[in-house]
């Protein structure tokens, strides 16, 4: 008989009574793939996981116990929850970090330095599509550090509207601006060509390169920005105008603002010169309008201080409410390997913005 068997996490935190994230171990029959997805299926069926993350913003489910995992058994797990949960694969597009695919439904996440830590964002939340939940998966660890550092984006607000209450209303009123840019070339798959970029219709046998741009930015148009165009070097810039905070509404009735945005990677790609900096432009208000060095400061060492930093045990999965928790990347030394997968609620409803 599978079970999961609610387990405490060292340094989780409570936002509006409830623990973040909250963890799980599987028991019983831990070592029998076969049983542990009917068992996640099932589970499934009654609503468990996504009651559980609409409460709580995370899930971790740790199955230490089990030496009988790879992706491919991993990605089973991954579909009995999700397939039974009210959601559908999302597929990535747009992508600023490398990634390959390692089964059907995984993909490595990102693929940056090792060295080089990566701040908080809530993943797409800055294009037109953006998913509802995100599955990471641990396959591999031997490593100092590597930590997933995550904020729930409730929390975040708060602590922002404490100390900068301004802050919070000029991003309601005036909204966040991003430019970005897709290269021609790169030397890491992230110039727009690329599958995980805006490439994944192009025809690899098609030389006619005009026409591969022209499919190229329909797609960006379609999932990322209305504003999209090549400039004289044929990379892809794509301007984001953006709603940063939005009401979560959870479905036992209470509703919150959640910080929703790439603000703290963003400045801290630029400042810290980290990351793909010099493709970013720096983040504004929608109008153009300047943000303050102090406002962008404080966001990005209160998302760092509000974080639970997740240390990896081989065969965690980690279960993001992507509407309320934003994520990172801690520097490690050693072996580490951390895949993803992306989901997203059918028939889901508008996240509306946070208005003042």
């Amino acid at each position: 008989m599978v079970t999961l068997t609610k387990i405490d996490l060292p340094g989780k935190h409570i936002f509006n009574g409830n623990e973040f994230p909250v963890a799980y171990e599987i028991s019983g029959d831990s070592n029998n793939n076969d049983k542990i997805e009917k068992f996640l299926q099932e589970k499934a069926k009654t609503g468990f996981f996504i009651e559980q993350l609409d409460k709580h913003g995370a899930i971790v489910i740790r199955n230490s116990n089990n030496k009988n995992l790879n992706p491919e058994i991993i990605s089973k797990f991954i579909k009995a929850i999700s397939n039974n949960s009210g959601l559908e694969f999302f597929i990535q597009n747009g992508s600023t970090a490398k990634r390959r695919e390692v089964t059907e439904i995984l993909s490595t996440a990102n693929e940056g330095p090792h060295d080089k830590p990566i701040y908080q964002h809530n993943e797409f939340s800055r294009f037109i599509k953006y998913p509802t939940t995100l599955f990471f998966v641990c396959d591999k660890i031997n490593a100092k550090g590597g930590e997933t550092p995550v904020v729930h984006g409730g929390e975040l607000f708060e602590a922002i509207n404490k100390e900068i209450p301004e802050f919070n209303k000029e991003l309601s009123k005036r909204g966040l601006f991003m430019e970005q840019i897709w290269t021609l070339k790169s030397d890491n798959n992230t110039h727009w060509s690329y599958k995980f970029c805006f490439g994944r219709n192009i025809d690899p046998n098609d030389k006619d390169f005009e026409n591969n741009k022209k499919i190229a930015i329909k797609l960006a148009k379609e999932i990322a920005s209305p504003f999209c165009e090549f400039n004289k070097d044929n990379d892809l810039r794509i301007s984001q105008y953006t709603n940063p905070i939005r009401i979560y509404e959870s479905k036992n009735g209470i509703s919150y603002p959640c910080f929703f945005n790439s603000i703290a990677t963003f400045y801290a790609n630029v400042k810290l010169k980290i990351g793909g900096y010099s493709k970013t432009k720096n983040i504004s208000y929608n109008d153009g309008g300047e943000i303050p060095q102090e406002y962008l400061d404080l966001t990005l060492q209160k998302s760092i201080d509000l974080a639970y930093n997740h240390a990896w045990q081989q065969g965690d999965i980690v279960i993001l409410n992507n509407y309320q928790v934003s994520h990172g990347r801690c520097p490690w030394e050693g072996e580490r390997k951390i895949l993803v997968s992306m989901w997203d609620e059918i028939d889901k409803a508008d996240y509306k913005p946070w208005l003042v």
